[in-house]
């Protein structure tokens, strides 16, 4: 068992050359540089500050695990007896800072992915953290089980430094052995050799890293379009305990669809190939020839011979060239399928090498490409570049191919270079970049634009502009997402084949009015889609519910996406439809509620359930279309509205009761505790009809009680992503979701037991231990008189399942009152009374699983689609640039404003301040400019007392005058 040594660093820091020269010949062997005690900075330039350092040397990486950095923060003293302590840890890659160069280590696969380094570099720097971290490696590490829990039980005899008394002399050496109870640590048969690492790979493949920022990243405006996607709600949020939206996780991280077919993908399988695959060492002659290539290329029997070996001397001719020049991407005879092709890796070469290569030649049968580079001579004593005109920089290459060839040849190569390396390459532009970094935007779409620069100057070395990048990554979306406006002309396509794998899916399109109907084209305007299997399962939830709301779109076409989210029995969301339309509008709500009702059945005098945040023309179509269905608004936004002009907790808190008290006497009573506070406010909160806000005026329809639209909300904020892409994908994008959510919540119902949903039994379990503290009469058919503490008594029909409460006619499950009852009732008629087979069979399990029981089929692929028998092609909305710079965030309401947070001080921003001086608003004195002070009662005053003084002034100035008048003589 080796022995480790630990010691403080100071003075002179150790570099990798002298670590080398001592483990250079033990592989496995290497020197870690202890950072500890400090923290990092935010990002970018990150920083690990007031840090200290220890050097932990003859570390085995085959023995090495984590638990050994635990023995040595014990050693440093950062853990104390019988404690547990999260620890985080990170090593530094080598070569790269800490911005993008640090990674997890917390697992026995992040020790392997260390000891890939180890071969190369002796000298590995771990960086530490307690308590908490604020960086995203260890969601980026291969085990995502990263919080490092320590738990020690210490006995005496274990040595212990207390860090703050005790100070560790440089000489001084602490000496201590692995941990002994874990097994050790040791790369599998299956990673690569650590002795034989290429580093040179590892810098070219940096841009792979997967990198994740926060959206604080890009408010340093280094952005040149940012935005918050944040759908955070605002601090003052009503929030109802009894129906909390309980949601499963759906991973969406890893959505992707292209559905351009013209896109080229970076980094896939070449489909070019090397005619040679083996040579023969002793004389460089060939090994191996594929000899199907020369009998599929030959035109007829008669020359396959002579084909034959002119093949053969043209492959052995290009071979002895290449071996002859291995460092050189090009050489003569060297085939390619296309110019593209050969003109692509011509300018990754200047970029590579950094030299300005100029297409002088560039037609269909040759390409000639020579170096128009700097050279550069020092004369005249000046110290000054001079530039030799006369001197041409000797590099040349041409490539070209006979009319009758299809493969393009290099006949002409001159390697020399005379001239300067440049970082100004004019190959190195946007869609070059672009090609490059799709990995990197593809795992990381919001990266900053300075970040990426920074990145891609360290890798390529040129220097590169920040609009450069900013539209590198821009193409680089527009590849992985496609074109947002040529995917309308495939829109019929996709939508076809939704339809075809989904059955009995209604998919209704709108286009604008075109005058001439003979006209090829036609303008996009709406979409509406409601898949079959959520129709299906919607009607087996048996919960006629359903909130209704709108989300703004954040691409070039700007437009609104209508939903429909149900409640199923366990109090999760259940989405059933949804539309992209131009705005919200009474026309596109109208539009959006008749494809809607036709789906599900509903006919004017249907007794439905509708929630939501009171939208232009909502109200108006639900009143226009189903005038006979309930109608609630969502309180939280009458709560805005009345905090504009009320605020305080107070107010608040009896909107609250006023809302969600179950009787009319009670919601009478509510009332007129506002109409005490404040008389206009009563006024104003009358003037909102009780039915639509008030759980007292509600009916029994759709056996909830929901007073809060927060079913839209979490349904807008998982489609979040998906609202700034092109029409397909944010289509897609919500199908994908839906369709993988309806699994997960599948084996959550799996692992369900009882009668009852999850959700419902904790609900039911919340009623009976209240339902403890009263007593029952039994009065005779099925009637009882209950009573209970704070003088409440209530009559009950267990028959009928009502009670005076009026709670378990709205939301379906029996109250207080009526479990009390239910265990009476074995005691009266012998009846076992279960308070589970009297909650509606919405909230049982078996309905559940029968409502996620219809799965979303799911699609094929762009080259699969069937093509649309629509002979007009569809063209995008007109886009209308608005004025200013484009808006991604979410609009805010007053009430988010006022609650906004600066530090540790709260915002004063919307708030109105008052002059002192001229009495007008929006300033104060230390900034007033001497403005005309307004009308008002305040005002009148200050100006007649200021002409009160301006008149005893003057009239004081009079008299002395006069006085002294008369006692001048002349």
């Amino acid at each position: 068992m080796p022995v480790w040594n630990l010691s403080e660093a100071r003075g002179r820091m150790i570099g990798e050359a002298e670590v080398r020269l001592q483990y250079g010949d033990h592989p496995t062997m290497f020197c870690m540089l202890l950072n500890h005690g400090g923290k990092f900075t935010d990002f970018p330039g990150s920083k690990y500050v007031n840090r200290k350092r220890h050097y932990v040397e003859l570390i085995d990486i085959e023995t090495f695990c984590v638990h050994d950095i635990d023995d040595m923060m014990v050693k440093l003293g950062y853990i104390d007896e019988n404690l547990h302590v999260e620890m985080y840890y990170h090593f530094r890659r080598p070569l790269c800072d800490l911005d993008f160069g640090l990674f997890a280590l917390a697992s026995d696969d992040d020790v392997r992915h260390l000891a890939k380094y180890v071969g190369q570099h002796k000298l590995i720097e771990v960086y530490t953290e307690h308590g908490q971290t604020k960086l995203h490696t260890y969601s980026m590490s291969p085990n995502p089980s990263k919080v490092r829990i320590v738990e020690i039980d210490c006995t005496p005899k274990r040595l212990f430094l207390e860090w703050h008394d005790t100070q560790v002399e440089p000489n001084d050496v602490l000496t201590f052995e692995p941990n002994r109870n874990n097994p050790p640590v040791s790369p599998t048969r299956n990673e690569p050799s650590i002795d034989k690492v290429d580093m040179v790979s590892d810098n070219a493949n940096i841009m792979e890293t997967e990198i994740e920022h926060s959206s604080d990243d890009n408010s340093s405006g280094d952005e040149i379009n940012s935005g918050d996607d944040s759908e955070s709600q605002d601090g003052d949020f009503l929030l109802d305990e009894d129906n909390i939206i309980d949601d499963v996780e759906v991973d969406m991280r890893e959505f992707h669809l292209n559905v351009d077919p013209d896109v080229e993908w970076i980094g896939g399988a070449s489909k070019r190939k090397n005619h040679v695959v083996t040579e023969d060492g002793n004389n460089g002659n060939l090994g191996v020839i594929d000899m199907e290539l020369f009998l599929s290329d030959s035109s007829s029997d008669d020359g396959i011979e002579g084909e034959r070996n002119k093949k053969i001397k043209a492959i052995r001719r290009a071979h002895e060239n290449k071996n002859a020049q291995v460092s050189e991407p090009f050489y003569l005879y060297q085939k390619f399928n296309s110019s593209k092709e050969f003109k692509d890796m011509v300018n990754q070469h200047a970029i590579d090498t950094r030299r300005e290569l100029d297409f002088e030649k560039n037609d269909k049968n040759r390409v000639r490409v020579v170096c128009r580079g700097t050279i550069t001579s020092l004369g005249g004593g000046t110290g000054q570049e001079v530039v030799n005109e006369e001197g041409k920089c000797p590099w040349v290459l041409l490539a070209s191919k006979w009319k009758r060839d299809k493969d393009w040849t290099v006949k002409t190569y001159v390697s020399e270079h005379k001239c300067l390396q440049t970082r100004k390459v004019r190959a190195c532009d946007y869609k070059f970049l672009s090609k490059k970094i799709l990995q990197l935007v593809e795992a990381n779409p919001k990266i900053p634009v300075k970040a990426l620069r920074e990145q891609l100057q360290r890798i390529y070395k040129v220097d590169i502009s920040k609009m450069k990048a900013f539209r590198a990554r821009e193409a680089a979306l527009k590849i992985i997402r496609g074109d947002c406006a040529t995917q309308y002309k495939i829109l019929q396509d996709y939508l076809l084949e939704v339809q075809t794998q989904n059955p009995d899916t209604t998919i209704k399109l709108d286009v604008e009015s075109e005058p001439n109907p003979d006209f090829e084209t036609r303008t996009f305007r709406r979409v509406y889609v409601c898949l079959g299997a959520l129709k299906q399962g919607f009607a087996a939830g048996k919960r006629d519910f359903l909130g209704v709301d709108g989300a703004f779109m954040k691409g070039p076409f700007h437009g609104q996406i209508l939903s429909d989210v149900a409640l199923d029995g366990n109090n999760g969301i259940y989405p059933l439809a949804y539309a992209v339309v131009e705005a919200e509008t009474l026309n596109s709500w109208t539009w959006f509620l008749t494809h809607l009702g036709d789906d599900l059945g509903l006919a004017s005098n249907s007794n439905f359930t509708f929630i939501s945040d009171r939208q232009k023309g909502l109200s108006s179509a639900i009143a226009d279309l189903f005038p006979c269905a309930e109608h609630r608004y969502c309180v939280r936004r009458i709560h805005e509205n009345m905090r504009s002009r009320w605020r305080g907790d107070k107010f608040k808190e009896l909107l609250w009761n006023c809302s969600t008290t179950y009787t009319v006497q009670e919601f009478e009573k509510e009332m007129e505790e506002v109409r005490k506070l404040n008389q206009e406010c009563y006024e104003w909160l009358k003037q909102i009809p009780p039915q639509h806000w008030a759980r007292s005026h509600f009916t029994g329809r759709a056996h909830s009680d929901i007073v809060i639209n927060n079913i839209c909300e979490c349904f807008n904020s998982k489609i979040i992503d998906g609202r700034d892409t092109p029409i397909i994908n944010c289509l897609e994008f919500i199908r994908e979701y839906i369709m993988k959510r309806i699994v997960n919540v599948e084996k959550e119902i799996d692992k369900a037991t009882g009668p009852l949903t999850p959700t419902a039994t904790k609900l039911l379990q919340k009623i009976k231990d209240q339902a403890e503290e009263y007593t029952t009469s039994f009065c005779g058919n099925g009637k009882y008189q209950v009573s209970g503490p704070w003088q409440d008594q209530c009559v009950l029909n267990v028959n009928q399942r009502t009670c005076s409460c009026k709670k378990w006619e709205i939301t379906g499950m029996p109250c207080k009152h009526a479990v009390s009852a239910i265990w009476d009732m074995r005691r009266n008629n012998g009846a076992i009374g279960i308070p589970e087979t009297f909650v509606h069979e919405c909230y049982w399990l078996s309905t559940w699983r029968n409502m996620y029981s219809f799965k979303v089929d799911p699609i094929n692929g762009r080259r699969m689609w069937i093509k649309s028998p629509c002979p007009t092609t569809l063209l995008p909305p007109k886009h209308r640039v608005p004025i200013g710079r484009p808006k991604k965030k979410r609009r805010k309401s007053a009430t988010e404003k006022e609650d906004m947070i600066k530090g540790n001080t709260v915002s004063r921003a919307q708030k109105t301040v008052t002059c002192t001086k001229c009495n007008n608003k929006g300033h104060n004195a230390r900034t007033c400019k001497g403005q005309l002070p307004t009308v008002g009662k305040k005002g009148k005053k200050k100006n007649e007392k200021g002409k009160e003084k301006d008149k005893g002034k003057e009239n004081e100035k009079g008299k002395e005058k006069k006085k002294g008048k008369e006692k001048d003589p002349l």
